[in-house]
Formats: C-alpha cells, structure tokens, sequence
C-alpha cells in the first residue's frame, strides 16, 4: 500500500545549492578519508600506535629511563675484572710484565760484541776448557795453561765481558722476569683475567658504559625517536582530521552507495556510448525514431544541447516529419509540427534497486510533460522519479506503475516544488526490494512498499505533448545538469 511520507512544501526544503555543497563537501571529505585511509602517514601513524601502547615497549621505555651502567651484563664484567686484577698471581703477572726485558735482549744480543761475549761464555764455562785449564804440568807435558789458545780465549771472554754493551747485557739478563710471566699467562686464572682486560678496554665496553652513563640516553634512543615521530603524526593536520572523522563516521550514509553510472555532460556532444536519443524500440528494431501515437512532438537528436555542463532538451514549433507506433498499422509515417527531445540508457545500462539522482530544472508551458523516469523493457514496471503534470505548474508527479492483469494500477503523487521550477532541484529515488523512497534535495516526499518492480530498469529524460501546446508559449527547455546511479555496497 502507497503512503505519503510527507508533503513539502515552501521552505522545508533545503535549497538546492546548499544542499549540493553540503553533499559534494562531504563527498570530497569522503574521497579524502579514503585516500588517507591508504597514505603512508595513517598507515605509518596506526603503526607506531599500535607499536607505543604494547607492554613490550612500555617496559622498554621505563627500562631504558631507570637502567644504569651498574645495572649491566658489561658493568658485572668490570667487577670480575677487578677481582682478578687484585689477585696475587695477577699482581705478580703484572710484576713480570713490566720486567720483561725480552726485547731488548734480544737486540743486545744481536750485536757482535755480545754474540762473540756469548760464544766465549759458552766455551770458558764447557768442561773441555775446565779440562784444559785444571791440567797439570807433567815432565811428558810441559805446557803450561798460559801458553794455550785456551788461556788466550779467556782473557778475550775477560775482556767483552766488561765491554759497557755485555755489562748492560748481563745487568738487564739479571731482571728479565719474562720467563715467569709466559708461564703464568699459561694459566686459567690469566687466561680469564686476560679476557676480561681485553673486553674492558674494547670499544663495545666504552660505548655501553658511555651510553648508559649519558644523562640523555632516553632521548637518543630509538624508542624515544619512535615516540616523537608518533606524537608529530597525531598532531599532523591529516592524521588529526582523520582521527576526528573516523570518530564523527559521517560517511555512513555515502559509504553504502557505490556508484555505478555518472555523466556531468561536460563535453561537447552526448556521450552515445551511454546514451540514445530516442525510445529504445525503435533504437533496438529499425535504429529510428517513432512517438507514441498520441505524442504531438517528434523526437530529434538536434534538440538535446550541451551548454555550460548541462544535457538541454528543447521543445518548440518545428515542421518535421517522423513515425509514430500504431497498434494496428504499426510504424507509420507522420508530419508533426513540434519537434522535442530524449536521452535514455536502454542500451548501456540497466539496474535493479539502488539511488537514481539527477539535478534537474525546467521551464514549463501546459500541456508539456517533462520526465525523468525508470523504463523497461514493457510498458510496465514504469517509476516516474520526476514527472511534470501537464496541467500543473510547480508541482510535480511521482509514482509507480505496473501490470495487473492485463491492465496498468499505478500509485501516484502529486508534490508541490517550492519556488520556480526553473530553478534546479535534486530529484532521487531509493529503491530496494520491499520500499520505494522520492526524495528532493535530500528530502523524502513520497514512499511505497508495495507492488515494488523487480527488474532491471533503465534511466530517460523527455519532454512530451499529448495535446497541442500554445505557439506562443515555446520554446520551452529541460535542463540535466548531472546523472548518477549507485548500487547498495
């Protein structure tokens, strides 16, 4: 059953400009939102909030602020290396170490005073030369100790011994301790002590107990950097009117329509991929144009303009010759005297439910019908979104019509448009499988819930007479500023 949701009249509609800017702002805001949704800044942003309110970083955070160097693995290290500093073998290594002499016994011996001292050394202290010299005078051997080579070799040994060079030898061979350091540093207790030394003085040591003794450790840290890279985006102009908006969800409404067919007449001729410019059957089965036999008009393309970003359609005097459908002749040519025009989409696009919107001005002249209406493939199912009473003026005609029975039942409304009809209002339609909702300029006029179409339909523009029409009063023109179907997401 048919029922008038409300009858508007007068001021109760918003006007048309604040009601496009009111939708086309929101569409933009909403054509914004959804590209921030994938921009880098709130995906960056909803990463690091995430990221910043987990336990781990919190913990991290206050860890990074309490910790200190006496709270490290690197400062128990520093403590065991200073136990086994103060131990006696360590004390004693490093005794060793600083008299290891090693070295410069080595160069020492290296020179020829110290090589020949050596090779002497080595001789006077055999038991060949202690053989020599302990050997006594016999009457078979007289010779005597003083007139061997032997003899002759001491007194040489004699001499380097108390050359400066060996004497500073024999001096730094009496302190060396490097022996006793190489066999202490062969110990375990060394061996770890060495390890320790060699960590505490590595630069890995330096940096952790450099770091963690900077008073301004937190703020060089990276958790510190996340942070404020987190509180820059959230006082980021984009991530705060995104937050804001999401909160606010004024796209609820928007969001569940996806649009499926627009044309905002912007060129300079009618798209024909998306539109014809006559009635679908005679398009379809002899690709002409015909009216109907109690049409006044003829239909030509010439009378649809394209001006200013609006499809125009023109009604006015014009002989022209064109067919009309008779029911018993079929197509038969006829001479009109008025010439008129219309664009449909019985070609390019059909759909069932969904929003159909068009802005939409005209002037008027009785007897003329200016239409903005759902069509298939029947007379019937017929939805009339805009449909100017030919006898009325500032009013329109909004309704249903179907088939019962071999016969046409219709539900119909008549709607008082405020002010001029030649300024443009909003017409829509929302139609869904058990309600049919007219709404101008966002305000709902008229509702159905009963013998609702459930078919494809497509979308027509037209002006029609099915009387005479004054001379006088025409031309007259509808304009269509912007079509736009959408479909339930």
């Amino acid at each position: 059953m048919a029922n008038i949701f409300s009858r508007l009249f007068g001021s109760k509609f918003p006007s048309t400009e604040k009601y496009e800017n009111e939708y086309n702002t929101l569409r933009n805001a909403q054509e914004r939102f959804h590209k921030l949704e994938k921009s880098e800044s709130i995906l960056r942003y909803f990463e690091l909030d995430t990221l910043v309110h987990s336990g781990e970083f919190a913990q991290k955070v206050i860890k990074i602020k309490k910790e200190r160097f006496k709270d490290t693995e690197a400062f128990q290290q520093f403590k065991k290396y200073n136990e086994h500093k103060r131990s006696k073998n360590v004390v004693n290594y490093h005794k060793y170490i600083r008299k290891d002499k090693s070295k410069l016994l080595e160069e020492l011996k290296n020179t020829p005073d110290v090589q020949e001292y050596l090779k002497l050394k080595q001789f006077v202290e055999s038991e060949e030369f202690a053989a020599i010299k302990n050997k006594k005078v016999t009457a078979d051997d007289k010779v005597r100790f003083k007139d061997t080579d032997a003899f002759q070799q001491e007194q040489k040994y004699k001499k380097h011994k108390r050359s400066a060079t060996v004497k500073r030898f024999n001096k730094i061979l009496r302190i060396d301790k490097s022996a006793e350091a190489e066999e202490l540093k062969k110990t375990s207790e060394i061996q770890t002590y060495l390890g320790l030394k060699n960590y505490i003085e590595s630069p890995e040591f330096e940096k952790i107990k450099s770091e963690m003794n900077d008073k301004n450790r937190f703020k060089k840290s990276k958790e510190y950097q996340l942070l404020e890279e987190y509180k820059a985006l959230q006082k980021s102009e984009d991530v705060t009117w995104f937050l804001k908006t999401t909160k606010d969800n004024p796209f609820k409404d928007i969001d569940k329509w996806a649009l499926t067919f627009e044309d905002n007449f912007d060129g300079t001729s009618l798209d024909e991929n998306k539109w014809i410019t006559g009635y679908y059957w005679g398009k379809a089965l002899m690709n002409d144009n015909y009216v109907q036999a109690n049409e006044k008009q003829f239909f030509k393309k010439e009378n649809i303009e394209l001006r200013n970003s609006c499809a125009r359609i023109i009604s006015k005097n014009e002989d022209c010759k064109g067919k009309i459908w008779d029911t018993q002749f079929g197509f038969v040519p006829k001479d009109f005297a008025y010439s008129s025009g219309i664009i449909n989409t019985g070609q390019s696009f059909r759909q069932q439910f969904g929003k159909f919107e068009a802005k939409v001005r005209y002037s008027h002249t009785a007897p003329a019908a200016h239409s903005f209406v759902l069509l298939s493939e029947q007379m019937t199912p017929q939805v009339n979104i805009l449909k100017t009473p030919e006898n009325g003026t500032n009013k329109i005609e909004a309704g249903n019509f179907w088939g019962n029975n071999g016969q046409i039942s219709q539900s119909v409304q008549d709607v008082k448009i405020p002010g001029s009809s030649e300024d443009f209002y909003i017409y829509a339609l929302e139609w869904s499988k058990n309600l049919m909702e007219w709404k101008i300029n966002g305000i709902t006029v008229y509702t159905q819930t009963e013998n609702i179409p459930q078919i494809p339909m497509y979308v027509s523009f037209s002006t029609h007479f099915t009387d005479i029409p004054k001379q006088d009063k025409l031309p007259i023109s509808m304009d269509i500023d912007w079509v736009r179907c959408y479909q339930l997401n």
